[in-house]
């Protein structure tokens, strides 16, 4: 449950005093782990030391020395201490990778310049119980730095001098939701080095995803939960509003809600924090991941919002659909921490096991229908139903909310009764409206066939069969009528089973159609098209 007494918004980067205050047992148990870590700790070689041979080595000496090491400890001769042997192997390696080449040797030698004494001594405690093997690509060339940083995502860029500087568990753990990739001071180009900028290592340097990084230095206690300080670091550098809303007020969240009458039909993804300021970068990521299919906003736990929603404890997530503003769960769930589950939780409560199981029933567009048909009328879209309704009524009007209610209800009864052969969606017509030329399309047939009257507030159930270029509609009133789902779920059976090719029966009221309309284009904006100024607007500030 949210936790009495807990005060949202009093300490801006801690959400809630209680769950973040260390007792003192878990300092205790930090610092002994610290401790024995440290005392572990191999003492520190160099790669003459690891290669033991003097700096002032010639080049055959070193090799020399090199090819007897990696005898003496190749993992094969060593099988009674294998990961000893491994160990040994590697360091030999990446000893003779740099010293072996005349130019890697000297900005090994030069190394002093560059190199923080104070930062290794921590890093070198780091967790190695990764091994040698790392998460994460590394990067060599100029080249592969060009493609991080136009990758469009954050990534972790992690500078290292040796397999010291290799952290184990902890980087697999992040490795789950942010790219790594690895930079060897002495074995990358000099261009990268250059480019980065780089004065000391190890360190990290964090890219946003837009063009812009940050260095990081982690220090002090940073280290008792590295995954956490640097998921910390790296949200604190992405550009977090761009893709999740901060709402402050009721107002705020009513306008996050609504379905205005030209804007996005997306499903709203709605995060409850204690804080509503706190940045978390598994929603940050997710909503980057879901952006043509979802927005996202996140909102604090205040008492009105703990009533408005029945919520029980944070963080916790909700899916709601703007059209008939109803949730795709009864309640909030409790969020998954990490990127690729959140993302999973999300799908699983909009979409359900199966697109016709589905929760949330998607407006008629391009992408919809290319997601739902594969952009085919045949198949399970050999039959579309379609839910026509002026634009600006869903997001004002509750009768017309209930009426899709129904028709969304009725396409599930019939289709769990037959399986497939048909799919569902909504349309918004009117003047300006994507969907105006399917609705100026079934006119005549809506004229004559269609009901009629003030009551119908220019609501109708329509069917398409794309293939034989045939429409029909459905002949009575689904608005404020208690039967309207029963009906409705009645006609679609009879389609069904009638498939496609049956709307030439006489039976149907059909239209005959040359061509079928274009399918409408999707809306991205919450609020609809921007128009002339705000495109300005937009372009001025993309230059900036």
């Amino acid at each position: 449950k949210v936790q009495p007494g807990c005060q949202p918004g009093r300490h801006p980067m801690r959400p809630c005093c209680a769950t973040l205050r260390p007792t003192w047992l878990q300092v205790l148990l930090w610092v002994t782990a610290v401790l024995t870590v440290t005392s572990e700790a191999s003492p520190k070689k160099d790669y003459y030391e690891t290669l033991g041979v003097p700096s002032t080595a010639t080049e055959a000496e070193i090799k020399r020395a090199y090819k007897k090491l990696a005898m003496k400890w190749h993992p094969d001769k060593n099988p009674d201490q294998k990961e000893l042997a491994q160990r040994e192997f590697i360091a030999i390696q990446s000893a003779y990778e740099v010293l072996g080449d005349a130019t890697k040797r000297r900005r090994y030698d030069n190394q002093k310049s560059f190199f923080s004494e104070d930062s290794g001594q921590q890093w070198d405690g780091g967790d190695r119980g990764g091994g040698f093997e790392p998460p994460g690509d590394p990067i060599t060339t100029v080249d592969q730095l060009y493609e991080v940083e136009k990758s469009g995502e954050p990534v972790l860029i992690h500078v290292y001098s040796d397999h010291r500087h290799y952290f184990g568990e902890w980087m697999r753990e992040l490795a789950e939701d942010i790219r790594i990739v690895h930079v060897n001071f002495f074995t990358v180009e000099e261009g990268v080095l250059q480019r980065l900028r780089l004065a000391r290592f190890p360190m990290f340097i964090i890219c946003s995803g837009t063009g812009s990084s940050v260095p990081y230095y982690p220090s002090g206690w940073d280290f008792l939960n590295l995954v956490e300080a640097v998921r910390a670091a790296v949200v604190e550098v992405v550009p977090y509003t761009d893709r999740v809303q901060l709402l402050s007020s009721e107002a705020d969240l009513d306008h996050f809600l609504q379905l205005h009458p030209m804007g996005s039909s997306k499903p709203r993804v709605l995060v409850f924090l204690n804080d509503v300021r706190r940045p978390v970068l598994s929603v940050y990521l997710a909503a980057k991941r879901l952006a043509g299919t979802y927005h996202f906003a996140q909102i604090g736990a205040q008492k009105w919002v703990v009533s408005r929603f029945k919520l029980q404890r944070v963080p916790s997530i909700i899916v709601i659909d703007p059209a008939t503003r109803q949730g795709a769960t009864q309640a909030p769930l409790l969020m998954q921490d990490r990127t690729d589950l959140l993302v999973k939780q999300l799908r699983r409560a909009a979409e359900g096991d199966h697109p016709r199981s589905a929760a949330i029933m998607p407006e008629f567009h391009e992408g919809s229908f290319r997601e739902r048909c594969k952009g085919e009328w045949e198949g399970n879209c050999g039959l579309v139903a379609l839910f026509l309704v002026p634009a600006a009524l869903l997001g004002t009007d509750e009768a017309a909310r209930k009426a899709l209610r129904r028709f969304r209800e009725a396409c599930k009864l019939a289709l769990r009764h037959f399986g497939a052969g048909c799919e569902c969606f909504w349309l918004r017509h009117g003047p300006g409206a994507p969907g105006s030329a399917w609705h100026e399309a079934l006119a005549p047939l809506l004229a004559i066939n269609g009901s009629a009257g003030a009551e119908v507030k220019g609501i109708w159930v329509a069917a398409v069969a794309g293939r034989a270029l045939k429409m029909t509609v459905f002949q009575k009133s689904v608005v404020d009528r208690e039967l309207a789902q029963r009906d409705l779920t009645q006609w679609l059976q009879k389609l069904l089973a009638s498939g496609a090719e049956g709307l030439s029966d006489q039976r149907w009221p059909t239209l005959d159609v040359t061509e079928l309309p274009p399918l409408p284009l999707p809306e991205e904006r919450l609020t609809g098209p921007r128009g002339f100024l705000g495109v300005l607007i937009d372009r001025l500030s993309s230059y900036s």
